[in-house]
């Protein structure tokens, strides 16, 4: 059933962030997401002096990540460590949809494997992280990221585009992602389909509860994700606040923390529709 029949997804996930007269917003985004936000996203844009991201995202930066995460030969090997049952299940379904025109987010042809065994060709040797995103980013069959769509945007509006972190913090971020976080998840494939849309459901309406309850088994919802950077994001898009009008995106699952420290700090927070 298709719950998603609008031509423009409306986008609930931005927050009206107001002290002194003067505001700019907080925009929780979709890292990946099988619709595009272009007119919503080009309303904040327009308006604001500063657009500020969690980190670089030009083709150049992204290459390196790809990179970077395929020098796991030290990792721990994620295909010894997934349930068979769990190797097979991603393995059938992979296969099912190999004549599928379909690319990861970091570039990588999944489909064009030698072997059925994706799930080996793409986790051995890699990064544990670089092969959990390869694989679910695959499965998912979501091929777009608001926030490169949002960085591109800013680009050709000539916007000032700043960013919270270097590309080396978000390295040390992702090697920090518990092995066993990513073991799990991977292992719970049966739970993927309804995930998927109680995902997209929660993201959509904006309802940041119901986000963080049913979003908290998933691998990035650690430590080294959201307790390190949080603090980190939110004092750097104060401070951008201060010098000017500006749209600040971010995952959605650091809006609740950020959100926190604002208000804590004597700001008016408000969510709003862009």
């Amino acid at each position: 059933m298709d719950f998603f029949w609008w031509k423009e997804k409306r986008f609930r996930a931005v927050w009206r962030v107001e002290k002194g007269g003067e505001y700019s917003f907080l925009v929780g985004t979709a890292h990946f997401c099988p619709y595009r936000f272009e007119k919503a996203l080009t309303r904040l844009i327009r308006g604001a002096e500063i657009v500020a991201f969690e980190g670089p995202l030009d083709q150049e930066t992204m290459e390196r990540v790809v990179q970077y995460g395929r020098q796991g030969e030290n990792s721990p090997s994620l295909y010894e460590a997934l349930d068979p049952r769990a190797v097979k299940e991603i393995n059938r379904q992979l296969s099912a949809r190999r004549s599928a025109d379909t690319t990861t987010r970091a570039g990588l042809d999944i489909f064009q494997s030698a072997t059925p065994d994706f799930v080996e060709t793409h986790t051995r040797g890699v990064r544990p992280w670089l092969g959990f995103f390869t694989l679910w980013s695959a499965l998912l069959d979501w091929n777009y990221s608001m926030d490169v769509e949002a960085f591109r945007i800013a680009q050709k509006l000539g916007k000032d585009i700043r960013f919270l972190e270097t590309i080396e913090d978000q390295f040390v971020a992702l090697d920090g992602i518990p092995f066993e976080r990513i073991v799990n998840y991977l292992n719970h494939i049966g739970h993927w389909k309804a995930y998927k849309e109680m995902f997209l459901k929660a993201f959509l309406s904006g309802d940041l509860a119901k986000f963080v309850s049913m979003t908290g088994e998933f691998p990035t919802r650690c430590e080294s994700i959201l307790v390190t950077r949080d603090p980190i994001f939110f004092k750097g898009i104060k401070t951008l606040f201060e010098q000017g009008k500006t749209a600040a995106f971010v995952g959605t699952a650091h809006i609740p923390g950020i959100r926190e420290r604002f208000l804590a700090d004597g700001y008016h927070v408000t969510q709003v529709e862009a």
